[in-house]
């Protein structure tokens, strides 16, 4: 298995003959919108461009989206991937949003999805806290996904989550062995997190202390406030450098 970190949350997956895309963010550097934040960076995002060439990412035989919020579904993936690509989401919702721009093979994980020899089964998130959901449930839902192929390393991409019960239980229930985290404790209007930061990695390994970790979802976006230095000194700190992962843009990664 190797595995590409693209940017942000976007990766590559090439497993058993299988290029798999998740989470597609394709755009230039600025070609979108900043995120509203109390973050003191309000550059437009992406703030990076993207190191791997475009075609390579074109180049897939399946998508994953694990919700459709612009830096995980953006217009350029919307508009430069094939039509007829299978694209495995989250519900209906995120399904019908892709019919009606013209995609034909949206694949919904309310049951697991087969992908050649994977097997692709949706996992629980929550973009931020219980209080926060609450009062912008335009945030929810959204999803994660544990990728299994026989004789493969199994992976847990949590996405766009913050450590709640949910993780807990994919963790316990599906002991993946590489668990892709999104640490770049990005902050909303108001200063709450609405995904996982650097401690999250710690909370991961006294969870399943066998997983590797990769850690994404870092310098790519303007409300993300930890960094790639952060999570490594983090998990030096901890002893437990050699089982996290973080990776640069572009970086490839066999498992």
């Amino acid at each position: 298995m190797q595995i590409t970190h693209v940017r942000n949350a976007t990766m590559l997956i090439e497993v058993a003959g299988l290029r798999i895309l998740v989470d597609p963010m394709l755009g230039a550097k600025g070609s979108g919108g900043a995120a509203p934040t109390t973050a003191e960076n309000k550059n437009r995002n992406p703030l990076v461009d993207l190191k791997t060439p475009l075609a390579e990412l074109l180049n897939v035989d399946a998508v994953i989206v694990t919700h459709s919020h612009p830096d995980h579904w953006d217009q350029a993936a919307a508009s430069l991937l094939p039509r007829e690509v299978p694209i495995v989401v989250q519900n209906g919702s995120d399904a019908r949003l892709l019919g009606d721009i013209g995609f034909t093979n949206a694949l919904v994980m309310d049951s697991p999805v087969t992908l050649g020899q994977a097997t692709v089964t949706r996992t629980e998130g929550q973009h931020g806290s219980d209080e926060f959901m609450a009062a912008t449930p335009e945030m929810g839902p959204v999803s994660g996904f544990v990728l299994n192929v026989p004789g493969e390393p199994s992976v847990y991409v949590a996405g766009d989550t913050v450590w709640h019960q949910g993780v807990v239980t994919a963790l316990n229930d599906h002991k993946p062995d590489l668990v892709v985290l999104n640490t770049g404790e990005a902050t909303w209007v108001g200063g709450d997190a609405i995904i996982m930061g650097a401690k999250d990695v710690l909370r991961v390994h006294e969870t399943l202390p066998s997983a590797q970790i990769i850690a994404v979802h870092m310098e790519a976006l303007n409300h993300c406030v930890v960094t790639r230095e952060q999570v490594r000194g983090l998990a030096a700190e901890h002893g437990i450098a050699g089982l996290v992962h973080v990776p640069a843009d572009g970086e490839k990664m066999v498992f």
